[in-house]
């Protein structure tokens, strides 16, 4: 089922970059993670500010797009624990696994078809 608009989408993005921007001072995370984090939410950040949505301020990225960079990245994080061999339990397993679990639900909930109009070439 498609609930999320790209506008609601949008704002939910806003949500996730505040909270893994934050995430090193919520959490009492490695050194290398705290970086990872940082560097997730300014990659988030400029995918989000580079899509053709409302939130968009240059609207290079088409909405589908942005779509499947959000599932690649979900993906990847849900993937990274395991891949990077992080104690279970700890803070840094739980909280990769649980921002991509919620990346991919986000992205099975969000209709990337809402908008068929482009934001930067249509007038209105």
């Amino acid at each position: 089922m498609k609930i999320l608009s790209p506008a609601a989408h949008g704002v939910i993005d806003i949500s996730f970059i505040t909270f893994v921007a934050l995430a090193p001072v919520m959490f009492d995370l490695e050194p290398p993670i705290d970086t990872a984090c940082f560097v997730l939410a300014g990659g988030y950040l400029l995918v989000t500010l580079l899509t053709d949505f409302r939130l968009g301020l240059l609207r290079l990225i088409p909405f589908p797009v942005h779509g499947w960079l959000d599932l690649l990245t979900g993906l990847a994080l849900a993937a990274a624990p395991f891949l990077f061999r992080f104690r279970t339990g700890s803070a840094e397993f739980n909280l990769f696994l649980g921002l991509g679990i919620f990346s991919i639900i986000v992205w099975f909930i969000t209709d990337w078809k809402a908008q068929t109009r482009s934001l930067m070439t249509d007038p209105g």
